[in-house]
């Protein structure tokens, strides 16, 4: 039923929720209407004390809300955690991201860039994309390169050790 009374029949339906930080970031006053503002070079919160924000929540500018974009947050973020808690300088905040799409089985295209923190927010840098007309070949190295990626960002978010010649893959 929609908002305004109205039944629909379907056969398929997406249902997408608000988009906006979830209600936890909403009640801890991270929020400034609908996203929470960070400081680029660390991602705390810009309003609330020994707070960090990633992920679709943070106002993060150019950089997209993807997986991989929070994986590189988090990292900083860990980063900047560590720096803090042994009282010295934090590395200076490098961020990526990467997005894939298939196409077809074993053909996919990319895009992606790097971003920095300058004049009080993110910029994107060393921007990339696959390139209309890439020979099939190519195509499929950007597609085993999205399953690579897959499995090592499965393996760090859930803390899988990696040894050997799979610790070399990220």
């Amino acid at each position: 039923m929609t908002r305004a009374g109205k039944r629909l029949k379907v056969d398929v339906a997406n249902i997408i929720p608000a988009q906006r930080a979830g209600d936890i970031a909403v009640k801890a006053g991270c929020t400034v209407g609908d996203w929470c503002p960070i400081a680029p070079d660390t991602f705390a919160s810009s309003t609330v004390k020994d707070v960090y924000v990633l992920g679709d929540a943070a106002v993060a500018a150019e950089m997209p809300k993807s997986a991989f974009a929070a994986n590189s947050q988090a990292k900083v973020v860990a980063g900047d955690i560590l720096a803090h808690l042994a009282g010295t300088e934090a590395a200076a905040a490098s961020y990526r991201n990467i997005t894939w799409s298939v196409l077809a089985p074993e053909d996919a295209v990319k895009l992606g860039a790097n971003y920095a923190p300058k004049d009080g927010k993110l910029q994107a840098t060393g921007a990339f994309m696959s390139e209309p007309g890439e020979a099939a070949d190519l195509r499929r190295q950007t597609y085993l390169e999205s399953l690579d990626w897959y499995e090592g960002i499965t393996g760090d978010m859930f803390a899988r050790v990696q040894r050997g010649a799979d610790a070399n893959k990220q």
